[in-house]
């Protein structure tokens, strides 16, 4: 190998052994990111609190219980009075449940109102009506001696908007028109829409005696359950929507029913409906009613968008009843009370000693823990899912840190060789020279 190769290989040499060098510095360094990584999980696993199970005596009290010959009731608590008093020494909360007649509004989300549509025919009788055509506007005009002026435009000019195809194609099922394919019948039709948004149609073969058709839409049915507009009220009905008037004195109900002085119902007859619904019968009002069957937009879908329904009825509903009294506790040998009498009745009640167990609030926490657990399960099986990542990639970077070693020590060998064999060169070169 001549001179300048050898110091050619010797530098190629050298540069490789310090790129072994300079690689083997950033394995060390991720290496020790890594460790660092590992030692926080380590940490962070420490400082997991690990969930423990609720106790059933952490839930569970002495409860002292009497009934007064109607009511079942609890003692809640008991504060004792600072002043001595012969006939009082502490302050009583005491509780029962009781059913209670209740009045109730709910929102029915599904079913709702189905309506049925009813022509009406406004035939101007007794009212000399007149009939003008205005060729330019494409208009007629009738105007009655009441001083009315209705003036129909032709369908076909208007815009065709949800309210006016709807209340078209209800007004022409109603009189037999013919349709085909379901399109709308526009020639001879004209319409106008008046204050309260309700559409009136006239014919032009109804010159010679003009009608005016509108259809009135009445609610019919709540989903499958019929609708009765109540008019004569039975004892039980009266009785049930008092009740409803009395603890729902704002609702909707108002506007049809009331309570005289003498808390007596008072009912027009008229605006109060009643339906059957899972073997139950509810009531509901016109106004809730109509506002629920005129919010939907899309023609043979009525009941898609509409606004959920106020309904009405009174039940017994169980109502825990809390007072608090002025009371004589009597105690036994072991601290425990014994017996009650209230500063309002006359009678000493015996009072029942029972441990009770608040069921609701031990599950409650029960399922606290169960959730608690699951989220340490899960925090450890992540914690362990990551140390096997990291242990998977130190051990990568340890492999390669020993390939490197094992280069570079080939490197280092190969290195004296080529330093060797420049040696030899520059003494043989030399010793030519000198001779």
């Amino acid at each position: 190998m001549g001179m300048a190769a050898s110091q050619a290989r010797y530098l190629a040499l050298t540069a490789r052994k310090t790129n072994c060098e300079y690689e083997g510095q950033q394995i060390n360094q991720a290496r020790t990111a890594l460790a660092n990584q590992s030692a926080n999980l380590f940490n962070q696993l420490l400082t997991l609190e690990v969930p423990v199970a609720p106790k059933t005596t952490d839930y569970t009290e002495v409860q002292y219980s009497y009934s007064d010959g109607t009511n079942e009731s609890v003692i809640d608590s008991w504060q004792q009075l600072s002043s001595s008093d012969p006939n009082y020494n502490y302050i009583v909360n005491h509780y029962y449940y009781a059913n209670i007649y209740t009045g109730s509004q709910k929102l029915l989300d599904n079913p709702q109102v189905q309506t049925k549509g009813e022509l009406s025919i406004n035939d101007f009788m007794n009212q000399n009506p007149q009939v003008t055509y205005d060729a330019n506007n494409d208009t007629y005009t009738i105007t009655t001696d009441d001083g009315q002026t209705r003036t129909y435009s032709a369908v076909g000019s208007l815009t065709m908007d949800n309210k006016l195809e709807n209340s078209l194609r209800d007004f022409e099922v109603a009189m037999d028109m013919a349709t085909s394919e379901g399109a709308l019948t526009t020639d001879a039709v004209y319409g106008y829409q008046d204050s309260n948004g309700t559409w009136h149609f006239f014919l032009e073969d109804d010159i010679a005696e003009p009608k005016d058709y509108s259809t009135v839409y009445k609610p019919s049915y709540v989903g499958n359950s019929p609708l009765t507009e109540l008019e004569n009220l039975t004892e039980d009905q009266a009785a049930e929507l008092a009740q409803i008037i009395k603890d729902l004195p704002d609702s909707s109900m108002k506007d049809y029913l009331s309570l005289d002085a003498e808390g007596n119902l008072v009912y027009n007859g008229s605006g109060i409906y009643a339906f059957d619904m899972q073997g139950t019968t509810y009531y509901t009002t016109e106004a809730d009613l109509y506002n629920s069957m005129q919010t939907y937009d899309e023609y043979g879908k009525p009941i898609e968008a509409q606004q959920k329904l106020a309904y009405y009825n009174a039940s017994y509903i169980k109502t825990k009843i809390e007072e608090t009294n002025h009371a004589l506790l009597e105690t036994d040998d072991n601290g425990r009370f014994t017996s009650v009498k209230f500063d309002d009745d006359s009678v000493v009640y015996s009072l029942n000693t029972e441990t009770v167990t608040d069921e609701d609030a031990y599950q409650d926490a029960m399922n606290e823990y169960n959730y608690k657990v699951q989220q340490y399960e899960k925090t450890i099986a992540d914690i362990n899912a990551r140390t096997s990542i990291i242990q998977q990639e130190d051990r990568t970077l340890e492999l390669r840190l020993k390939q490197l070693d094992t280069e570079q020590n080939a490197l280092s060998t190969e290195m004296e060789a080529v330093k060797k064999v420049i040696s030899d060169n520059v003494e043989s070169t030399f010793k030519t020279f000198s001779d």
